[in-house]
């Protein structure tokens, strides 16, 4: 009977075996805390692509929107240099 254990040595061991399953527990809890469903996942990843592809169209527009509105300020600059010279040409040879 010497090798058994005492009723305060089992109640020791058993709330140490509680305090450690309980930290597992804990841990395992807040690695799950990590994951999400596939379902989710998914829904997420497709709402990412949706507004990717949103925001690319979008800068494919602005993109037009500036290139179009950089010709027309260099065309608004040179064409009437361009007039100019033409008058002024037109003006020296009726002199």
């Amino acid at each position: 009977m010497a090798d058994e254990p005492t009723m305060w040595e089992l109640k020791r061991a058993i709330e140490s075996g509680y305090r450690e399953l309980s930290g597992d527990i804990g841990q395992l809890d807040q690695r799950l805390s990590m994951y999400v469903l596939k379902e989710v996942y998914e829904a997420q990843r497709k709402a990412d692509l949706d507004r990717i592809a949103r925001l690319e169209a979008q800068l494919t527009e602005q993109r037009t929107q500036t290139r179009t509105a950089l010709l027309t300020a260099i065309t608004s600059f040179i064409g009437p240099i361009f007039v100019g010279i033409a008058v002024a040409l037109f003006l020296r040879g009726m002199g």
